[in-house]
């Protein structure tokens, strides 16, 4: 292993079930049955199959479509699927020839796309590939040679770039992952930033669309449930901001109240994942204070955030008992989130968005971590 990539949540088969216990949040979680086709031992090299999802992004699509097919990984395939496009996209993928497998369907979402795309792939290993994100050439080479036999994910911060390529000197994820249970912590980087073994996606997929519309990065972060989660620190692909991506537009307040509803979202469909073994949803929030900060925010601006009220010294004292039950951080992050969340409850709230908009450094970092980004 390199000095500075870490291995989180290893979980060892026994006999015909797989028990997976989590003593610190005393969860139990059981799985039976024989194993999948790609559970089985091979000594042959993985395939590796990229899907990218597209849909209007017709001015980033090739870029992403060739850093695919550039990888140095030579049994890859590539896979696209386009949502329903009305822009010049399929020009751009029909360009390609054969060299990747194109799919047309109408407009049905994001998550929908990647279901479809998933089916059709017959990889080992698996990266969804935003249209608008770019890998490096040796993406998957680096993680097949970290990969190694019961793992379920590998995870990699990207280069921040914008809408021309041009580097922003900052990166987004590969955050610190302490348990697949902590819903926000367990995301730890945008979809373009992990490779799942198909053998956990097989158990995952598909995404119940229905329900889940968008955000699938949330919901495959439950790969850790089946397996181990490697976290590496080399940038492996180029996170593009632009005007009409996440980490470039939306009021804050409807991404905030968004992401509080993706925390539930994720619990049901970790419940669902594990046959209704997690813990209360109470106790599981009570562990992620990003969630409390979230709705720090939202009492603060009289926003509803469709739970139950409660005052700001309960929902910071909520907060600053789940940030110190965080073993696996250090005591000057713990302080720090602490701080702030007593920051978002106590400040005016002009100060509030001043401290939404602080940019790099270290408190930057933190306030990126509240806000699940």
């Amino acid at each position: 292993m390199r000095g500075g990539d870490t291995v989180v949540n290893t979980m060892e088969p026994s006999g015909v079930a797989l028990e997976i216990e989590d003593e610190r949040r005393g969860v139990a979680l059981k799985a039976g049955g024989e194993p999948a086709a790609s559970e089985v031992r091979s000594t042959r090299p993985p395939k590796a199959s990229i899907v990218i999802c597209n849909c209007n992004y017709g001015r980033f699509l090739g870029e992403a479509i060739d850093s695919a097919l550039a990888q140095t990984w030579a049994d890859t395939e590539v896979i696209v699927v386009d949502d329903g496009s009305t822009d010049n996209s399929r020009q751009v993928i029909e360009s390609q020839g054969d060299r990747v497998r194109a799919i047309f369907k109408a407009n049905g979402g994001h998550v929908s796309a990647l279901n479809l795309g998933f089916a059709a792939s017959s990889g080992d290993l698996v990266l969804f590939l935003d249209s608008d994100d770019v890998l490096e050439p040796n993406a998957i080479e680096t993680v097949v040679g970290e990969w190694r036999e019961g793992m379920a994910r590998v995870l990699f911060p990207l280069e921040v770039v914008d809408k021309g390529g041009k580097p922003l000197g900052r990166e987004v994820g590969g955050q610190e992952l302490p348990s697949p249970v902590l819903g926000p912590f367990g995301v730890g980087s945008p979809t373009s930033g992990n490779v799942f073994s198909r053998a956990a996606l097989e158990k995952m997929l598909p995404i119940p669309e229905t329900e889940w519309t968008a955000c699938p990065d949330m919901y495959l972060a439950a790969a850790g449930l089946f397996g181990e989660v490697k976290r590496l620190r080399q940038p492996l692909a180029k996170y593009r901001v632009h005007g009409s991506n996440c980490l470039a537009c939306g009021e804050p307040l409807a991404v905030i109240r968004n992401r509080i509803q993706l925390d539930i979202k994720l619990y049901q469909a970790l419940d669902r994942l594990t046959d209704g073994k997690m813990m209360p949803l109470e106790e599981w929030v009570g562990a992620c204070p990003q969630h409390w900060v979230r709705r720090i925010v939202l009492r603060r601006e009289g926003a509803r955030d469709d739970s139950r009220p409660e005052s700001l010294p309960r929902l910071t004292m909520k907060a600053v008992k789940a940030t110190w039950r965080q073993p696996e951080r250090n005591i000057r992050r713990r302080l720090a989130y602490s701080i702030f969340a007593v920051a978002y409850s106590t400040l005016p709230r002009k100060a509030i968005g001043y401290l939404l908009e602080i940019e790099g450094g270290a408190r930057g970092r933190v306030l990126k971590g509240l806000l699940g980004e």
